[in-house]
This record gives structure tokens, sequence and C-alpha cells, in this order.
């Protein structure tokens, strides 16, 4: 019988949805020292072969090392991701989840003409569910709301840095690097396409991390209809963050 893989001793995974912040987080974590930062390469051999690529939690790496996948937007696949390989990953690696206000992230999806209302529900869901069952496994697991950095940007870098056990550095608020161009985070051509048609001119302009809260305007009608079914995973959010504070 073939020895069991092993898994790496330094990695953290980052989980959040597609349009939740973590890409310009990603970026302000590899500020770093120390730290390499993957961006979704499990989600990139979903799309590229049809099977997640678990290859990052079995690597060996130097130092601690970052990687950050995002649940959703346009298949199915995506938006039920298999983003561990086993329990026992998601122990080791002490995955932290990155939650934003869904209605917030539905008409964020919804401008950039992601999906359907019905991949996002269920792209949410499973995320939730990831995060739930971690927290049922491991005591290492966190959530921490995306408009948390809205409140007090330094204060919340500072609070991740401490649960993902890497050091604070100034550059995470305000980027050394500009992004997407000198970011040292590591990605394949799929996921920066995926950026490109994406993410707006904006992004690319951006000289350091900032809460957004998206224009709800054009899309009044369509969040009113759907909030109802939306508003209780607001209130998952409140509950999911009890005793993190």
């Amino acid at each position: 019988m073939p020895a069991a893989k092993r898994l790496a001793e330094n990695l953290r995974v980052i989980v959040s949805l597609c349009k939740g912040g973590s890409t310009a987080l990603i970026h302000s974590l590899s500020h770093a020292p120390g730290v390499t930062c993957y961006l979704q390469t499990v989600k990139s051999g979903q799309r590229r072969f049809g099977v997640p690529d678990y290859g990052v939690y079995y690597c060996r790496h130097a130092g601690v090392v970052l990687s950050k996948e995002t649940i959703g937007h346009s298949t199915e696949a995506d938006c039920t991701l298999a983003v561990f390989p086993s329990d026992e990953a998601v122990v080791a690696t002490r995955p932290v989840f990155l939650l934003r206000d869904p209605v917030d992230a539905w008409a964020a999806w919804a401008r950039s003409g992601w999906g359907s209302l019905a991949y996002f529900l269920q792209a949410y869901t499973h995320l939730l569910d990831l995060c739930d069952r971690a927290r049922g496994l491991t005591a290492g697991a966190a959530a921490i709301r995306y408009e948390t950095f809205g409140e007090d940007v330094e204060a919340a870098f500072r609070r991740l840095c401490g649960v993902l056990e890497i050091p604070y550095d100034a550059g995470m608020v305000n980027w050394r690097n500009r992004f997407p161009g000198e970011s040292a985070v590591i990605w394949r051509e799929d996921v920066q396409a995926d950026f490109d048609r994406g993410h707006a001119d904006s992004a690319r302009a951006a000289r350091g991390f900032a809460w957004r809260r998206t224009d709800f305007t054009p899309l009044a009608g369509t969040l009113r209809s759907v909030y109802e079914r939306l508003s209780a995973a607001c209130a998952v959010l409140t509950f999911i963050e009890r005793g993190r504070k």
C-alpha cells in the first residue's frame, strides 16, 4: 500500500465568495515578509482539467504559505468547489473565511454579469456550509467579515495577521507593489483571465486596500425581490463572528 501523502505544515487557506474582497486581500497579505501567496490553484485545476488541483496542500514550502480560493461564479462546479481534499486538510490549514454581506455581494455579481441568482445562492450557501464544517472540525478555523475592513482597516489587518500568525506590514494597507502587475501573488493564466474579465480599471489603479460598498441603484428592483432570501445569510454572519472579536 502506498504511503499517505503528507500535508504541508505551514499552509494557511483563505476562502471567500467571488467578489468577496479576497483578491485584493491576498495582494495585501503578500506584503508580509517571508510569506508566499497563491491564488486559486484548486479552482484552476477544476476549470482546466475537471478536477480540483490539491497540489498546494502537499508541497514542501519554505516559510508561511497563504493560498486563497473563491467560490463561484458561473458554473455549478465553481459554485460547489471542493476546496479541501480532506477533513485532515481542514484541521491542518486552519482556514480563514472572508464573508461579505450577501446583498452587497449579489449586487457586485449582477453588475459584472456573472452567472445567475441561482448560482449565487448555491455558492453563498456552499461557502457558509464550508465555514460551519471547518469550525466544527477545528477551533483554529476563523471567520472575518469583509465589512470589518471598512471600520478600521489597519486594526482589521492586525487582527487577521494574528489569526494567520504572520507579521503585520504597513504595505498591507498602503501598497508598495501595484496591483496586479507588481503583485507577489502567484497565479495561473486562466485565473489572470478571470481577473481581467471581472475587475474594473479602478481596481488596477488602486494604491491600497479599500473597503467598497456596491452601488445598488441600478439593481434596486432585483435586490428588493431577493432580499428576504438573502437576509437570513446576513444574520448568520453575526452569529459566525461571535466570540471572534
